[in-house]
């Protein structure tokens, strides 16, 4: 299939410019789409559940008949008597109560016991058990008991630091409780009364008022200016106009408009409704179900660890079998259970590396605390390696790729575009304006040409969005000014309705007038729907784009001053069939004429199409002109040129008027002029992106990650911030929807063709149910992609297919409705400001400041972690097989032991551990992020790794080790040839007698002490090498001169191994129970020797790696 083709058939048509919206929600997306997924925990369920409503369908008489019982008066819901007592208690012992059952929850006990069953602790486990077994075997080396305990130890210090943070993530449930209101107002028996809202059943008659949040699915019976957020559920957070009428057939519950959600938010107006899905069978309940329900998978960290530690297992199984048979031909199977204990118990302790398992747990401690500061926080400790392997970072845009504070960017006015703030016409004035442009000082009016004051006034008073200083709001006029978007919570008993389908606070009147201001209640409490406050600015409270308005004029005008000069007389407010906002006012201390004709303004914002059809001229300078063809070509240009860059645009109007001061004004029978009004101008808001987001997206790029872009916005908004932040070009493919004919925006049709070879694409939401897997083959080869319009449902279905396909993603969310979709993703990162609590719980990862940037610094943290303990475990199993050697010499050749089990059990849980922690503070590599991300089939450890570690870095350091060894003998006059089958014998306490050897004889103590003298040669050597090798291992490709000694960590742990080395060797006492004796000085330059060779071996191995990567013969050595 083509891309044409494809495109025909998944891509839909992007409008060039954006439609209209005035802060509400006349551009709202769909409130979400029924789809079905392939996951075993996907949402058919929900969508079966909710194609299943057909009350929206019903008018409110079928309901009424639908619900009989609860007797509800069609003519005037709010009279209706709602069930009996007995009906509704009948209801709830058959239905239970409304709530959410909260998941078995696993006790403290089983959960901390459930820390031990993980193969590297059963390891460590193991290896104690295998120590106490060598211990009852001999009780006279009492140094396998202190090696089993301290093994017990560890694994039991490193169950409950990993007890501690799984505690963080459980009763991820407990989130949906938080939105679910303890009290709500029903009517039963004919009467208003408050209950518990868990007590609520089918049928009950709902009473919704403004601050309450829903308690049930709620089918709307009746209306007042009703707007409910239902971000809980929808993932909108922009109040949606709710009433009472049917929708048609095709129109499922989401996008009808008259369902109320469990746990949505009323935010103005009241409202009455019958409560049809209550508890668990509500759409809340549904998304609740699906997030706690589903199974924990283990993540790629902990997969490839359990491989790794069955491969130990294997190994050391294996040698230690090979080892102790081989041993029992050779002493023909005589003292066979000497033979277990010495040979195969022994070679399978050595084999383990005792302190690796408290290395990674460490440096995944400190990886996450990291990540901490730079605002990532860490839920689980091993889901940062999932990060670093991300192959797909599926975002939303608002709040994590923006600033989620909306702006006014330009504005139109006086037939001239203006960016940002307007210029001050005084040459002095406009000076001090430029020197003061990150905070412009607030001046008059005055000094702005005609007609910016008219807009800037038109800004501050017809705009329901407050500032606040101190919790205090001020710029009132009077208490009418109070914003319908920052009332709170109201205590229950305000929650009453009354009769006349009206609340008692939702009108006020002028005191002179005696007019109704609807929507400006007079309470004094305040929460707010939208609460910005940007640095060097007041906070300021109200609907987003209201709140965008007010700020610009905060910026140029007084608007404290502005507020108090105007009194608002007449208020109708803005609803999406209307969309517009009217208020009229009267300028404050202006008495009436002497006709008794008192002064108004009539002020109109709304959708610039909507508000320019009331107007016959446009205000332009100090004149006013008519709106001919030639400005109304003007202003569809205008409007055209903000849509088409994805601007919100809102136009203003005004006309000044007399009327009587008794006059009751009525929009629906008009007493007042509402045409020939006088355009004023046009505003156009954005959110604006991040200021980091571009070089972010930059980085991902770069380092081969796909972004996907996953909004509810418009296509021509998110196409518009994508080409802002560099994730598309400025051409992208989209097809006319109806037609399916293949069209482009911006691209003319001679480049048409040169468009199939772009990498990015913009695609509908409703169009993803429809495609097929050849579709979404060919749509995810694009790296870069626009899912505009999508819902959360969609959002989890992209996931889906993403996960088919093989790719690692990164999905964002904030809402209870992104719940499934972050617990479904390999890596779910929930936003911290303004992420719901449900969020937070169901993600593995919660950003502190709602960053785009954050989460590539978590993926570059997560690339630095793999790449770290790949050389934390290649330095640490480096030491493991030149421990066991030494045994194995012994067992099969009679040679002393050229270690000790003590000196064995130092290295693994005493020098080893503090360089290879310091490798957790490495800093990355120049090319870390310059590399695609690592395919899903490379492993934690490789061969590679294991044949650098096993053969090539420990050959080196065993070869270095036995000279010095040796040395000591031939330095003491014995013969290399001498040593063999001597350890039974001779060099050991209780010899049989004195050792001769070249003619020298040795008795008891010398022997003792030569022996010594070669163990901690060997020891010396062995650690010391292994000082040299850690530098050698903070890179894996880059050359050490290149990328220095800047980790101070590893400086201070190399000197304390070296004093650790220093206190074991030469301190009295120690030196006793360790079975060591000063060695020759010049047994130092051994190590320094090994350490040498190391540094050539591995600076020539990068070499070849940087030049020829994909060498068959380097990739053996390439780790």
């Amino acid at each position: 299939m083509t891309t044409s083709t494809l495109c025909a058939r998944y891509l839909p048509l992007v409008k060039n410019k954006m439609q209209p919206q005035t802060g509400n929600n006349s551009n709202r997306p769909p409130r979400t789409a029924t789809i079905t997924t392939s996951s075993s925990f996907s949402l058919r369920s929900c969508c079966r559940h909710a194609s299943a409503f057909k009350e929206h369908q019903l008018t409110v008489t079928e309901i009424a008949q639908l619900y009989s019982a609860s007797r509800i008066n069609v003519e005037s819901p709010a009279t209706s008597k709602g069930l009996t007592t007995e009906e509704a208690d009948a209801r709830l012992a058959k239905d239970g109560l409304n709530a959410l059952a909260p998941p078995a929850e696993i006790s403290n006990v089983k959960l901390f016991l459930r820390q031990f069953v993980n193969l590297f602790w059963i390891l460590l486990i193991g290896a104690a058990i295998l120590s106490l077994i060598t211990y009852f075997l001999d009780t006279t080396v009492v140094i396998n008991l202190y090696a089993a305990v301290v093994l017990i130890l560890i694994v039991v210090v490193m169950c409950v630091v990993t007890f501690f943070e799984e505690k963080k993530a459980i009763n991820v449930v407990r989130g949906f409780t938080n939105l679910l209101p303890t009290k709500c107002s029903v009517i039963r028996n004919g009467s208003q009364t408050i209950i518990d809202t868990e007590k609520i059943v089918v049928g009950d008659i709902v009473v919704i008022k403004c601050g309450a949040r829903v308690p049930a699915d709620v089918r709307i019976l009746h209306s007042v200016n009703l707007k409910i957020e239902s971000s809980s559920v929808t993932g909108e957070s922009e109040p949606i106009d709710f009433q009472s009428e049917a929708v048609a057939a095709h129109i499922d519950v989401f996008e009808a408009a008259n369902v109320a959600f469990n746990g949505s938010f009323c935010v103005d107006g009241d409202g009455i409704g019958v409560a049809i899905r209550t508890g668990e069978r509500t759409i809340l309940g549904q998304i609740a179900s699906l997030t706690t329900n589903q199974k924990e998978e283990k993540s790629s960290l902990e997969i490839e660890i359990n491989r790794f530690v069955k491969f130990v297992f294997i190994s050391a199984l294996t040698m230690g079998a090979v080892i102790f048979f081989f041993g029992c031909l050779m002493t023909r199977f005589d003292d066979i259970l000497g033979l277990f204990t010495s040979g195969f118990l022994v070679v399978i302790i050595a084999n383990v590396p005792q302190g690796l398992p408290a290395t990674v747990t460490s440096e995944l401690t400190i990886i996450a605390r990291r990540m901490a500061k730079k605002n990532v926080y860490m839920k689980k400790l091993d889901v940062v390696d999932a990060f670093g392997a991300a192959t797909v970072i599926a975002s939303d845009k608002t709040g994590t790729l923006t600033t989620n504070n909306m702006t006014v960017t330009d504005v139109w006015v006086g037939l001239k575009y203006v960016s940002g703030i307007p210029e001050i016409k005084h040459k002095t004035l406009h000076t001090l304006q430029n020197a003061t442009r990150d905070r412009p000082i607030t001046m008059g009016l005055d000094v702005y040409d005609k007609p910016i004051p008219d807009l800037i006034t038109l800004m501050s008073i017809c705009n329901k969005a407050q500032i606040e200083v101190t919790g205090m709001t001020v710029g009132t006029i009077g208490n009418e000014q109070l914003s319908i978007a920052s009332r709170l919570h109201r205590n229950q008993e305000n929650l009453l309705w009354h009769p006349s389908g009206r609340a008692k606070a939702c009108s006020t009147s002028d005191p002179e007038s005696g007019n109704s201001l609807t929507g400006r209640p007079k309470y004094t409490q305040q929460t707010s729907i939208s609460s910005t406050k940007l640095p060097g600015e007041r906070k300021i409270t109200g609907m987003p784009s209201e709140v965008a308005l007010l700020r610009y004029a905060d910026k140029v005008a007084n608007v404290s001053w502005l507020r108090s000069r105007y009194k608002p007389v007449y208020e109708v407010p803005f609803n999406s069939l209307r969309k517009w906002h009217l208020l009229i006012v009267r300028e404050s201390g202006r008495s009436t004429d002497d006709d008794g004709l008192a002064n108004y303004t009539l002020m109109l914002k709304g959708a610039p199409e909507v508000v320019i059809a009331k107007c016959s001229q446009l205000a332009v300078a100090d004149s006013e002109i008519p709106i001919d063809e030639e400005v109304a070509m003007e202003f569809q240009d205008a409007y055209d040129h903000y849509g088409n860059n994805g601007r919100r645009v809102i136009g203003f109007a005004k006309r000044d008027f007399r009327a009587p001061l008794e006059t009751k004004f009525n929009v629906d029978e008009p007493n007042f002029p509402f045409t020939e009004l006088t355009f004023i101008g046009i505003a156009a808001i954005m959110d604006p992106p991040r200021p980091d987001t571009a070089n972010a997206i930059m980085q991902c790029k770069n380092a081969g990650i796909k972004v996907f872009m996953v909004t509810g916005d418009h296509p021509s908004t998110a196409t518009a911030i994508a080409r802002e932040i560099g994730l598309i070009g400025h051409q992208e493919k989209v097809i006319h929807e109806k037609s399916r004919r293949r069209v482009a925006v911006n691209v003319p049709p001679e480049n048409l063709e040169e468009e199939e070879t772009k990498e990015w694409a913009t695609v509908h939401g409703r169009m993803l149910p429809e495609m097929s897997d050849a579709d979404w083959n060919e749509l995810l080869e694009h790296n870069y992609i626009v899912f505009a319009r999508t819902t959360p449902e969609q959002k989890l279905l992209i996931v889906e297919k993403c996960q088919e396909r093989g790719e690692v993603v990164c999905v964002t969310g904030d809402g209870v409705n992104d719940a499934p979709a972050l617990k479904r993703a390999n890596i779910g990162v929930a936003m911290g400001v303004t992420g719901s609590d449900v969020a937070k719980q169901a993600a593995d990862v919660v950003l502190m400041d709602d960053n785009f940037a954050s989460i590539v610094k978590g993926i570059e943290e997560g690339r630095l972690l793999f790449d770290n303990l790949r050389k934390t475990i290649a330095y640490t199993l480096t030491h493991t097989i030149p421990e066991v050697v030494p045994i194995v010499l012994n067992f099969l050749f009679g040679i002393p032991m050229a270690i000790t089990s003590l000196q064995i059990l130092s290295i693994d849980l005493g020098t080893e551990i503090t360089p290879a922690i310091s490798l957790a503070y490495e800093n990355p590599e120049r090319d870390i992020m310059s590399k695609p991300p690592r395919k899903k089939t490379t492993r934690l450890v490789s061969f590679a790794l294991l044949a650098y570690s096993y053969i090539l870095a420990a050959g080196i350091i065993i070869g270095w080790a036995t000279a010095a060894y040796l040395y000591v003998y031939w330095y003491n006059g014995i013969s290399f040839k001498d040593l063999f089958f001597s350890a039974s014998r001779y060099f050991k306490y209780n010899p049989v007698g004195n050792f001769t050897s070249n003619d020298n004889v040795y008795d008891e103590a010398l022997q003792v002490d030569i022996r010594n003298q070669a163990a901690s040669a060997y020891y010396l050597t062995l650690v010391m090498s292994q000082a040299f090798h850690i530098w050698m291992c903070t890179t894996r490709r880059t050359s050490f001169f290149r990328h220095g000694a800047n980790n101070v960590v590893t400086v201070y742990a190399v000197i304390i191994e070296t004093l650790l080395v220093i206190i074991f060797i030469y301190t009295p006492g120690i030196q006793f129970i360790m079975g060591a004796s000063p060695p020759p000085y010049k047994a130092w330059f051994f190590s320094l020797g090994a350490g040498i060779c190391l540094w050539v071996f591995n600076e020539t191995r990068k070499y070849f790696i940087r030049n020829w990567p994909y060498n068959n013969i380097v990739r053996i050595f390439k780790w």
